[in-house]
């Protein structure tokens, strides 16, 4: 990236002022998110302790007045790249069956952006893609393009499961919440995995409450399809 200085002098003082043209997108970031290694995958179980372990993380709705709050890990192997959610939801709603319905993301719903090649660009590019997951276990996403623009054509081969805890568009209980969890193939991600590689990654929370849907996410990113804001997903062995 081409850098622009200027040097100003103040009093015998210098002060080297650097131009927009100087923005590093990628030295802003400074959220990490691990995935272990682990040959066999299993999934986990609602008090399992991997969700307030050292390799997750919590996202806590309050800023967004939602009281949801989402856990994440990831494990990879050989095979695929996993994501596990875990949300705390005290009223579970989702409406739409229909895959890439246009208002499946106003559902109880979790998404992961990921950049694939951390290129921290401003660009939804070809190798970005997005999943939104609603608590019915249907899918929207798409893929970036060459010229940046989304791709919603593009149907990804994502496997996901989802348990629900409590009932569903049942607003007369209370529930205890919903897990997530979504396998990508390497093949999709067009990645070769080892120890040490990092992508780009975000992950949002939509909350359907009855009051509009509240959204929220790890990095404040927006709108969301900014790969220059997200944090990193490094693979460990």
């Amino acid at each position: 990236m081409k850098k622009t200085f200027q040097l100003l002098f103040f009093n015998g003082l210098v002060a080297m002022l650097c131009f927009s043209s100087c923005k590093d997108h990628s030295t802003t970031v400074d959220k990490e998110l691990h995935a272990l290694y682990s040959k066999e995958i299993i999934e986990p179980i609602w008090d399992s302790r991997a969700w307030s372990g050292p390799q997750s993380i919590l996202i806590d709705g309050e800023k967004a007045e939602s009281d949801n709050k989402m856990f994440i890990f990831s494990r990879w192997n050989v095979d695929s790249l996993y994501f596990f959610f875990k949300v705390e939801d005290n009223c579970l709603r989702a409406y739409q069956t229909e895959k890439d319905h246009p208002k499946l993301y106003l559902d109880d719903m979790v998404e992961v952006l990921i950049d694939t090649q951390n290129d921290k660009d401003s660009c939804w590019a070809a190798d970005d893609i997005v999943y939104h997951i609603n608590i019915l276990g249907v899918k929207k996403d798409d893929r970036g393009s060459a010229d940046c623009q989304t791709n919603p054509d593009w149907d990804g081969n994502g496997r996901i499961t989802v348990q629900l805890f409590g009932s569903l568009n049942d607003t007369t209980d209370t529930d205890q919440g919903y897990l997530v969890t979504l396998a990508l193939a390497w093949t999709e991600l067009m990645i070769h995995p080892e120890p040490g590689l990092s992508m780009g990654i975000n992950f949002a929370n939509g909350d359907n409450n009855g009051k509009g849907r509240q959204l929220f996410d790890w990095v404040g990113a927006w709108p969301m399809r900014s790969p220059y804001a997200y944090g990193n997903l490094k693979l460990t062995k």
